[in-house]
């Protein structure tokens, strides 16, 4: 650079324009500065710096307390730096607890919390919270109020880890610290996921709060399907809520801001999206393996919710990690815990390439996650042609005779039913799904007596609504997912439910869900019950 004085100086103009253009976006309010400073949290005005610097040696399968922080307080930058050993990261663990909690609201693999995944000892990232610099240098930039205390632990595996620790917080001596949400992160893997089903869990939590975000990792497994093929995000919010919303994606790849991104991607780093990670494995097989990190923040995008919240990404038949990062009021209710110590490893040599070993690490859903919150079971059926409207129209056979079609268990999340979660077309391309289709899903809802309950629904296209013997309802066509509430007639007992929705691409590349609540006069939320675990 030394020899061309010219490009040095558009470089260096470049650069003071790029922090000037952050200015400005700031004080214009396209990025407000207290939305990057404190993510519009109410904190206390006036605050002392204080900062806590720690280095130890973790011994094998040990649990040590790093710092304790006495409030209330912020944390406003952590910065850690573990043993640089191969997939060291993945071998000691990380937990922040907040005010006296016994469950942790941060727990993860120390590199993943971060943004380093499947055990790479780093590699750039350069985005609104996250920071990773050569040779190990992790910080975040997540701020993380607490009223009373806050502590951060490190656990060991069956390897010794020696971690380097730097806390910058602010104490508000003598102030209220009013703002009740606090910081919350998950860490997540499963490997292999289900293809063409239940797409991949990363996040369940209660309201009131806000999601901020997510890094998601990616090792290829399967030869069939791209990865980006299994879809995108699928965000269900507040489904006990007068106004449910559903957000979906298109491909894998959208999600973060880049396209075309299933087969080749040169790694980047921005400053809410980037995909920081993108390699070809060795597999020993002819074809290239994908190994990727991705990430999104919402900041003026925010997501907030005020009952619940239940994130799931499309997936295929890989191996993928997740860390999440959320805001809530409360405790977080735990819903995924790690899986032992051997099954956080991805069995890869080290090298100038990457190999994989076989057999490959295997986590099962069984192994990480937790039960959620009873919220209703159905069973589903179909995929039924509706090119022309036929199937809502008039009764089709499986309304009929019930009997003679295939009827399968679904559970519900927060009241949501996704057809897409069973009858996913099995084909390539980026998030396919039915067009011009319809399907079925029947549940009982038990009355305590005679009554009418308000059935408040939500879907986008057209739903039809039958209970009982009773003729249908035609909810009406939606383009898009709204709400809408109609008095129903309940008697006393089981009562048959019956919904019935079609499908198109729509507003959101064919969404195809529902969220079903029917409350009585007296406040009583009924729920669907699966009809074959009711003995019907």
């Amino acid at each position: 650079m030394r020899r061309f004085p010219l490009i040095r100086s558009i470089f260096s103009r470049l650069a003071a324009f790029s922090h000037l253009a952050i200015l400005l976006a700031a004080a214009t309010g396209i990025v407000r500065a207290d939305e990057l400073v404190d993510m519009g949290l109410e904190l206390p005005r006036h605050g002392i710096p204080d900062r806590v610097s720690a280095t130890h040696t973790l011994k094998p399968n040990t649990n040590m307390v790093y710092t304790q922080l006495d409030g209330p307080g912020v944390i406003r930058h952590i910065w850690v730096t573990p043993t640089s050993t191969f997939e060291g990261n993945r071998q000691t663990a990380m937990r922040i607890y907040f005010d006296d909690a016994t469950i942790p609201n941060v727990e993860a693999p120390i590199g993943d919390f971060f943004g380093v995944m499947h055990g790479r000892e780093y590699y750039d990232l350069n985005s609104v919270f996250l920071s990773v610099k050569a040779w190990e240098g992790y910080s975040c930039y997540f701020p993380m109020p607490f009223a009373k205390n806050a502590r951060i632990e490190f656990e060991a595996g069956p390897v010794s880890n020696s971690v380097f620790l730097q806390c910058d917080w602010t104490r508000f001596p003598g102030q209220e610290m009013k703002e009740k949400q606090r910081f919350c992160a998950r860490w997540r893997r499963e490997a292999p996921c289900e293809s063409y089903g239940r797409d991949y869990l990363m996040l369940d939590a209660d309201g009131p709060g806000r999601l901020v975000g997510f890094v998601y990792g990616v090792r290829l497994m399967d030869n069939d399907d791209r990865w980006s093929h299994g879809g995108s995000d699928n965000i269900y919010i507040d489904g006990e809520a007068d106004n449910p919303a559903y957000l979906r994606g298109i491909g894998g790849e959208d999600t973060f801001g880049v396209g075309y991104g299933g087969a080749l991607h040169p790694p980047d780093t921005q400053l809410f999206t980037g995909m920081p990670y993108y390699e070809h494995e060795d597999t020993g097989e002819p074809r290239p393996a994908q190994t990727l990190v991705a990430y999104r923040f919402f900041v003026h995008d925010a997501i907030e919710f005020q009952r619940s919240i239940h994130l799931r990404f499309g997936c295929m038949r890989n191996d993928i990690c997740s860390t999440v990062y959320w805001y809530q009021t409360g405790v977080p209710r735990p819903f995924v815990k790690l899986p032992d110590w051997p099954k956080l490893l991805t069995n890869t040599t080290a090298g100038n390439r990457l190999t994989r070993l076989k057999p490959q690490v295997q986590v099962s859903r069984e192994e990480v996650d937790l039960p959620l919150p009873e919220s209703g079971g159905w069973q589903l059926t179909g995929v039924f042609d509706n090119e022309k409207g036929q199937a809502m129209k008039s009764p089709i056979p499986a309304e009929i005779e019930p009997a003679g079609a295939t009827w399968l268990p679904y559970r519900a999340s927060h009241g949501f039913v996704d057809f897409n979660h069973l009858f996913r077309p099995h084909q390539r391309g980026v998030g396919v799904f039915y067009d011009g289709k319809a399907a079925l899903a029947r549940a009982v809802i038990e009355s305590p007596e005679d009554l009418t309950a308000d059935f408040r629904l939500a879907w986008d296209d057209q739903l039809i609504l039958r209970i009982n013997d009773e003729p249908p309802i035609d909810f009406g066509q939606q383009d898009a997912f709204r709400s809408k509430s109609l008095p129903i007639k309940l008697h006393k007992g089981l009562n048959a439910v019956l919904v019935k929705l079609s499908n198109t691409r729509g507003s959101n590349h064919g969404g195809w869900v529902f969220n079903l609540r029917a409350t009585t006069p007296d406040g009583t939320v009924l729920l669907p019950k699966d009809p074959g675990a009711a003995n019907l």
